[in-house]
């Protein structure tokens, strides 16, 4: 940079504008779609926008979006207006405001009659339920335009099921309940049902949500006004910047990638992460809370060691400060990230090469440099080379206390640091995650594995499935004995076997892969119909009629499962998901116990033949 160039203390407005989608900033407006600026609005293109327009065009007579708040169904009216009837970002957002609560339609901004006018219900819980219920009749009635109707799903089920429904919400009704089972959005290309809760901001379709946000927000036009400011060196917001922009740091793209396995990971636990949440996530781990005037103002007053807490990669699992701790529930993913922490877990082959290694990071990279003690005794420690620097000489418990808090911080912050550097396989980034069996998992999710390595896999749940009803049965056993229901969980010793399915009758499959209907039309598929992530493995088990039932097993209980078939459980922390399993698999016996299937007993680790004879109990010989 020239010398001529005066450095002065700069303001970014595109700081103040993350700022605005942070929901506890004074200034916050971003987050809802009804009070979003057009001059710098964010619009990501989604599937779900590509799949409604498309349903429009092609002769639906209603599209209902349904999903929790924040999935983006008032943005995506927003978009419709502006993408098929023509009208400027800011003249669309009016027309939401003011025209979209059912009473008229909308024409095209030219009045051109090839496209069809819409009849939107931004808010359907606004419409006392039997109202809503007749609203929707009135599809039946009405031609020559396209109804659009956004409700949750508690609403709309509601709407579907009142007294004041009649043929036309009771299609939509079956419809809903059928589009669980089979995966459809539509069945006769006339009325569409978008489920919004299917859709993930961290799907593997090559461009997640996540991923075009960050590169939104992260491109270099909005940040050039910080590399004239004095304190750019100094500033966390710049820095995080850099970490994850691609052109300016080589591992900026390996870090996004990162991310997004978070909040996927996140969501296969269970979490349904929408839009508005997501975006207020993304601006404050770039922002950690901070503006241009406070970044000054800490510049300024404190010694060099503060920047490290607002470093992105801790603002996702741990608050830079009380006040912000007790903000961060209005982001509730977040708190479900805090527990995939990699900085809690000590693995050898890490801790070693991040503390005794040399030159593992940057010499003076501003968030490695630690700030501890306070008067004579503070120090800055850069952690660059690990924890040698830091000069432990306690004089009281106290001290130890505080010294061992600070070693704990920056080691902590040190297998975050490397956990978003490393390159890592996807069982190395669930093991680091804390999920010993995540690689497997997303095998299996991605429907291309082998069949040998797939019956390998199978047999460890079998052998996991048997763990949890309490049967201690070798590693070698390929068909699945399933417990007695009536008779409780088996003991360590003895078990009543109501039924026993065969290996081939079981089954693990990807999400996408239950769905029948899905495969034979594709195009309504609910899959195309939104950014579509596989969030669980089905297990299904054959029934002797030819039937299946089915099985969601989420990420927390494949790691149980398979964790189990290891010999142990442990109970109270997958207390939860045992339950679950165990009432499934139960359910499972009891639809066999009738048939001609033989009743066992296993005792002792051996499988003996169990008969009733004229009210005699009689065991056979064990196998």
């Amino acid at each position: 940079m020239s010398d001529s160039i005066q450095l002065e203390e700069k303001r970014n407005s595109h700081v103040d504008r993350l700022h605005r989608y942070l929901p506890f900033s004074p200034i916050m407006d971003q987050i809802f779609e009804e009070y979003t600026s057009s001059a710098d609005s964010l619009n990501l293109d989604t599937k779900a926008h590509d799949y409604l327009l498309s349903a429009v065009k092609s002769g639906a007579r209603l599209v209902i979006l349904t999903g929790d708040a924040g999935h983006g169904k008032t943005h995506l009216c927003r978009r419709l207006i502006e993408s098929h009837l023509g009208y400027l970002e800011e003249e669309a957002r009016g027309l939401i405001n003011a025209n979209c609560n059912g009473t008229e339609s909308i024409s095209h901004r030219d009045g051109a009659t090839t496209a069809v006018p819409l009849r939107i219900y931004k808010d359907f819980s606004e419409l006392s339920i039997p109202l809503a219920a007749s609203e929707i009749e009135k599809v039946g009635s009405q031609e020559n335009e396209v109804t659009i109707i956004c409700a949750n799903e508690g609403r709309l089920r509601a709407v579907l099921e009142s007294p004041n429904a009649g043929v036309v919400c009771s299609k939509l009704l079956t419809d809903f309940s059928e589009s669980f089972n089979d995966g459809l959005a539509s069945r006769d290309g006339r009325d569409h049902i978008i489920n919004l809760n299917y859709q993930s901001v961290a799907s593997d379709s090559g461009s997640s949500l996540i991923a075009r946000t960050l590169k939104e927000w992260l491109s270099g036009t909005r940040w050039g006004i910080c590399q004239k400011c004095l304190h750019q060196a100094s500033c966390p917001i710049y820095r995080n910047r850099n970490l994850l922009t691609p052109q300016v740091d080589e591992k900026g793209e390996l870090r996004r990638v990162k991310v997004e396995g978070i909040f996927a990971t996140a969501e296969r636990l269970g979490s349904v992460v929408t839009i508005r949440e997501m975006l207020m996530a993304i601006a404050y781990l770039i922002t950690g809370g901070l503006t241009c005037e406070t970044v000054h103002q800490r510049a300024r007053g404190q010694a060099k060691g503060w920047q490290p807490r607002f470093a992105f990669y801790n603002l996702l699992f741990r608050a830079p400060d009380r006040s912000i701790r007790e903000k961060l529930h209005r982001i509730p993913i977040l708190q479900e990230i805090a527990r995939l922490d990699p900085g809690m877990r000590a693995l050898r082959v890490v801790d070693e090469r991040i503390i005794n290694e040399q030159e593992q990071f940057a010499e003076g990279d501003i968030d490695i440099v630690f700030h501890s003690g306070s008067g004579r005794r503070q120090q800055v420690i850069d952690a660059s080379n690990g924890i040698d620097d830091i000069i432990g000489n306690p004089r009281s418990r106290a001290e130890r206390h505080k010294e061992a808090d600070f070693i704990e911080q920056v080691v902590r912050s040190l297998r975050r640091r490397a956990f978003f550097d490393d390159e890592l396989t996807p069982q190395e980034l669930m093991t680091r995650l804390g999920f010993e069996n995540g690689g497997e998992f997303l095998e299996i999710i991605s429907g291309q594995i082998q069949p040998a390595r797939m019956s390998m896999l199978k047999n460890r749940v079998l052998a996991g499935l048997h763990m949890l009803q309490g049967l201690r049965m070798g590693g070698k056993e390929t068909n699945l004995h399933l417990v007695d229901p009536a008779f409780g969980s088996a003991t360590s010793h003895a078990a009543i076997i109501a039924r026993r399915i065969s290996a081939p009758s079981v089954k693990l499959l990807p999400m996408a892969d239950k769905w029948d209907g899905a495969a034979t039309d594709p195009t309504r598929a609910m899959t195309n119909a939104v950014d579509w992530l596989d969030r669980h493995i089905v297990l299904r088990i054959k029934q002797t009629n030819e039937k299946y039932s089915d099985f969601p097993l989420n990420l927390m209980m494949f790691d149980c499962t398979t964790r189990a078939a290891g010999g142990y459980v442990a109970e109270e922390f997958y207390a939860h998901d045992v339950r679950r399993i165990t009432n499934f698999l139960g359910r499972i016996a009891e639809r066999g116990s009738g048939d001609d299937s033989e009743v066992a007993l296993f005792l002792h680790g051996r499988m003996h033949s169990v008969a009733i004879d004229d009210g005699v109990i009689q065991v056979g010989g064990g196998n």
